[in-house]
């Protein structure tokens, strides 16, 4: 049985509750009846809103460096870091030269004097970069040519590639250094750590690039299936108006894109792809049970926008505990993961009823204007 004091507990609990409940009710229900009553001023303020995120989006920065996806704090990188500021530690950039057997101008060696000249305009050229700490090639250091001589190397040494800035900046000078000039019947080839991870950065871009559109597309054939083509862009121009602002997000908080955090973007349109449809469909289901475009609104609002809420926080909760863990590049996807959630929980309350009004109106319009008959007493269905 209970005692007293644990009944008391219990109903100031209950009140507790009851209370909070009608709290987030009543803003709920607010939220529903503006986007009933004024949608196109909503919706244009988000609009503007994405505007406005879209332009530090162009921003967003790529990370390859392995350095900068581990906590600097690591005895192992700590100590390199400290060879490398007193000029003990480098990464090597190699330039292949190598005969080319598809090429019209026949070689039997690498050696001629073009090749000269080439090794010695790109050694002067890199000289004069503070980026370069040393270079080794043929002409200043024995066995830099193969056995049968139809490959030599120049290699350049720097400590560029703990800064992320200046090892893309060298990546590409060295790029367009190397292919002017080149000797004929000659082919050139270059790698080393600067360029392994400027192009390990172009593929993160084109990797997260491709994953988006291709969950997007992916997400409308499925409710395009599900609720028709024309109810399927709803949901769509939700996830895109989220995936907009995380992208604004990270580029104003400095936010870059690595390896782990380039899935991003499908993952945000994924989960908030849920939450539109929980909405949406709630809102379909209530104008089928003949409420009106206002009640149906603002049942799915309430009654939908409530457990939505819940799931967003635990959702991003969950993702905010990688900041626990001591790797930097975890705890950035565990930021990036909670603000796409939120940015998809709270358009899907703003955006999405809105979008759901001007859709039924433009119906309404189009069912009218589609009447025909003398009388336009038909219409199509």
């Amino acid at each position: 049985m209970l005692s007293l004091q644990s009944f008391d507990e219990y109903i100031k609990l209950e009140k507790l509750r009851s209370t909070m409940k009608k709290k987030q009710s009543s803003i709920l229900s607010r939220i529903a009846i503006a986007q009933t009553k004024k949608p196109y001023i909503i919706l244009t303020l988000l609009l503007l809103l994405t505007v406005l995120f879209s332009i530090p989006a162009q921003d967003v920065r790529t990370v390859a460096s392995l350095e900068q996806m581990m906590p600097r704090d690591t005895a192992e990188i700590a100590s390199f870091n400290t060879l490398r500021d007193e000029g003990l530690g480098r990464d090597a950039i190699a330039v292949i030269i190598r005969t080319n057997k598809d090429s019209y101008v026949e070689r039997e060696t690498i050696f001629g004097e073009d090749t000269k000249k080439y090794v010695e305009r790109l050694d002067k050229e890199l000289q004069t970069q503070t980026s370069i700490t040393k270079t080794q090639h043929y002409l200043n250091h024995e066995g830099m040519v193969n056995h049968d001589q139809t490959e030599t190397l120049y290699i350049a040494y720097t400590d560029a590639a703990a800064d992320n800035e200046r090892m893309k900046q060298l990546a590409t000078y060295l790029r367009e250094i190397t292919e002017e000039g080149v000797p004929a019947g000659t082919t050139i080839l270059l790698t080393g750590t600067p360029i392994i991870q400027q192009t390990l950065g172009e593929l993160i871009q084109e990797d997260q690039r491709k994953t988006r559109i291709a969950s997007t597309i992916f997400v409308l054939l499925i409710t395009a299936l599900l609720f028709g083509f024309t109810s399927s862009l709803i949901p769509i121009i939700t996830v895109t108006l989220s995936v907009t602002w995380l992208y604004g997000t990270m580029g104003l908080l400095d936010l870059p894109i690595s390896t782990l955090a380039g899935g991003v973007a499908a993952m945000v349109i994924g989960i908030g792809i849920d939450f539109a449809i929980h909405l949406m469909n709630k809102f379909k289901f209530e104008r089928k049970e003949g409420l009106s475009i206002p009640d149906a609104i603002e049942h799915a609002v309430m009654h939908t926008g409530s457990a939505l809420s819940i799931t967003a926080l635990t959702t991003g909760a969950a993702f905010l505990s990688f900041l626990v863990g001591v790797m930097p590049e975890m705890g950035r996807f565990g930021i990036l993961m909670a603000l796409g959630i939120f940015y998809s929980l709270i358009i899907t309350l703003t955006a999405l009823p809105a979008l759901l009004v001007i859709e039924e109106q433009l119906i309404k319009r189009w069912a009218k204007k589609a009447r025909f008959g003398i009388e336009k007493e038909y219409k199509i269905k």
